[in-house]
Protein backbone atom coordinates (compact mmCIF):
# COMPACT_ATOMS: atom_id res chain seq x y z
CA UNK A 1 0.00 0.00 0.00
CA UNK A 2 1.33 3.50 -0.84
CA UNK A 3 1.79 5.93 2.04
CA UNK A 4 0.27 9.23 1.52
CA UNK A 5 3.20 11.00 1.88
CA UNK A 6 1.95 14.29 -0.22
CA UNK A 7 0.59 16.41 1.69
CA UNK A 8 -1.22 14.48 4.81
CA UNK A 9 -2.77 17.14 6.77
CA UNK A 10 -1.36 17.80 9.92
CA UNK A 11 -2.95 19.61 12.97
CA UNK A 12 -1.25 20.87 15.70
CA UNK A 13 -1.77 23.52 18.12
CA UNK A 14 2.01 24.05 18.38
CA UNK A 15 3.68 26.11 15.63
CA UNK A 16 5.63 24.91 12.77
CA UNK A 17 8.23 21.88 14.11
CA UNK A 18 10.65 21.96 11.50
CA UNK A 19 12.74 24.60 11.39
CA UNK A 20 12.88 27.12 8.80
CA UNK A 21 15.92 26.96 6.40
CA UNK A 22 17.78 30.33 5.36
CA UNK A 23 16.45 31.10 2.24
CA UNK A 24 16.12 34.49 0.38
CA UNK A 25 13.17 36.24 0.94
CA UNK A 26 12.65 36.22 -2.75
CA UNK A 27 11.76 32.22 -2.36
CA UNK A 28 9.73 32.85 -0.04
CA UNK A 29 7.79 35.76 -1.38
CA UNK A 30 7.21 33.65 -4.38
CA UNK A 31 5.85 30.92 -2.46
CA UNK A 32 3.53 33.55 -1.09
CA UNK A 33 2.61 34.98 -4.01
CA UNK A 34 1.47 31.72 -5.07
CA UNK A 35 -0.66 31.45 -1.82
CA UNK A 36 -2.20 34.72 -1.86
CA UNK A 37 -3.30 34.16 -5.68
CA UNK A 38 -4.58 30.56 -5.57
CA UNK A 39 -6.48 31.55 -1.90
CA UNK A 40 -8.24 34.18 -3.99
CA UNK A 41 -9.24 31.94 -6.77
CA UNK A 42 -10.80 29.64 -4.48
CA UNK A 43 -12.19 32.28 -1.93
CA UNK A 44 -10.28 31.22 1.34
CA UNK A 45 -10.42 33.89 4.02
CA UNK A 46 -8.15 31.79 5.93
CA UNK A 47 -4.14 32.78 7.01
CA UNK A 48 -2.34 30.79 4.83
CA UNK A 49 1.67 31.13 4.43
CA UNK A 50 4.18 29.32 2.89
CA UNK A 51 7.91 28.32 4.02
CA UNK A 52 10.89 26.40 3.34
CA UNK A 53 12.36 23.87 6.07
CA UNK A 54 15.47 21.74 5.78
CA UNK A 55 13.73 18.66 6.09
CA UNK A 56 10.11 17.78 5.74
CA UNK A 57 9.32 14.26 5.42
CA UNK A 58 5.79 14.84 3.48
CA UNK A 59 7.83 16.88 1.14
CA UNK A 60 4.84 19.21 1.39
CA UNK A 61 2.52 19.47 4.14
CA UNK A 62 0.20 22.28 5.79
CA UNK A 63 -0.15 22.35 9.71
CA UNK A 64 -2.32 24.37 11.64
CA UNK A 65 -0.76 26.86 14.30
CA UNK A 66 -2.58 28.97 16.63
CA UNK A 67 -3.28 31.54 14.12
CA UNK A 68 -2.53 30.63 10.66
CA UNK A 69 -2.06 27.66 8.59
CA UNK A 70 1.75 26.94 7.47
CA UNK A 71 2.59 24.85 4.25
CA UNK A 72 5.82 23.46 4.40
CA UNK A 73 8.15 22.93 1.88
CA UNK A 74 10.85 20.30 2.26
CA UNK A 75 13.63 22.59 0.50
CA UNK A 76 15.07 19.92 -1.19
CA UNK A 77 12.18 18.79 -2.96
CA UNK A 78 11.32 22.19 -3.82
CA UNK A 79 14.67 22.88 -5.71
CA UNK A 80 13.55 20.07 -7.73
CA UNK A 81 9.78 21.35 -8.82
CA UNK A 82 9.04 23.85 -11.43
CA UNK A 83 6.12 26.93 -10.89
CA UNK A 84 3.54 24.34 -12.23
CA UNK A 85 4.37 21.85 -10.07
CA UNK A 86 4.75 24.12 -6.91
CA UNK A 87 1.42 26.01 -7.95
CA UNK A 88 -0.54 22.49 -8.09
CA UNK A 89 1.98 21.54 -4.45
CA UNK A 90 -0.04 24.58 -2.82
CA UNK A 91 -3.43 24.13 -4.56
CA UNK A 92 -3.45 20.53 -2.73
CA UNK A 93 -2.57 22.05 -0.03
CA UNK A 94 -5.21 24.71 -0.03
CA UNK A 95 -7.81 22.05 -0.52
CA UNK A 96 -6.54 20.54 3.01
CA UNK A 97 -6.95 23.61 4.68
CA UNK A 98 -10.06 23.77 2.81
CA UNK A 99 -11.81 20.56 4.01
CA UNK A 100 -10.56 21.56 7.76
CA UNK A 101 -12.61 24.67 7.55
CA UNK A 102 -15.27 23.31 6.28
CA UNK A 103 -15.21 19.43 6.65
CA UNK A 104 -12.44 18.32 9.43
CA UNK A 105 -13.65 15.04 9.84
CA UNK A 106 -13.40 14.27 6.14
CA UNK A 107 -9.56 14.50 5.03
CA UNK A 108 -8.68 12.93 1.84
CA UNK A 109 -5.72 13.21 -0.61
CA UNK A 110 -8.52 12.84 -3.02
CA UNK A 111 -10.95 15.38 -1.90
CA UNK A 112 -7.96 17.78 -1.13
CA UNK A 113 -7.11 17.31 -4.98
CA UNK A 114 -10.98 18.10 -5.88
CA UNK A 115 -10.88 21.15 -4.72
CA UNK A 116 -7.19 21.68 -6.21
CA UNK A 117 -8.53 21.09 -9.70
CA UNK A 118 -11.01 24.20 -9.44
CA UNK A 119 -7.43 26.45 -9.63
CA UNK A 120 -5.13 23.99 -11.20
CA UNK A 121 -5.01 21.07 -13.89
CA UNK A 122 -5.19 17.10 -13.33
CA UNK A 123 -2.10 17.26 -15.23
CA UNK A 124 -0.11 19.21 -13.25
CA UNK A 125 -1.19 17.48 -10.10
CA UNK A 126 -0.67 14.19 -12.22
CA UNK A 127 2.99 15.92 -12.65
CA UNK A 128 3.92 16.92 -8.77
CA UNK A 129 2.64 13.04 -7.81
CA UNK A 130 4.99 11.81 -10.02
CA UNK A 131 7.76 14.04 -8.94
CA UNK A 132 6.84 13.23 -5.49
CA UNK A 133 7.56 8.96 -6.06
CA UNK A 134 10.32 9.60 -7.83
CA UNK A 135 11.82 11.53 -5.20
CA UNK A 136 10.87 9.19 -2.17
CA UNK A 137 11.47 6.28 -4.90
CA UNK A 138 8.10 5.36 -4.26
CA UNK A 139 5.02 4.62 -6.77
CA UNK A 140 1.63 5.00 -6.38
CA UNK A 141 -2.00 4.57 -8.37
CA UNK A 142 -2.66 7.86 -9.94
CA UNK A 143 -6.31 7.45 -10.17
CA UNK A 144 -6.96 6.94 -6.07
CA UNK A 145 -5.59 10.24 -5.84
CA UNK A 146 -7.51 12.24 -8.66
CA UNK A 147 -9.76 10.45 -9.81
CA UNK A 148 -10.54 8.21 -13.41
CA UNK A 149 -9.33 10.78 -15.86
CA UNK A 150 -12.50 11.82 -18.02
Amino acid sequence: MVLLFFCIFLIRSNPVSAAPRRRSDPDVGRLNAVVAELKAQLQMPQEVHATVVAVDDLMVSVERTSDAFIIAFDASFLDGLDEEEIRAAIAHELGHVWIYSHHPYLQTEALANQVAMKVVSRDSLKKIYHKLWAHLGETGNIEEFLGTEK
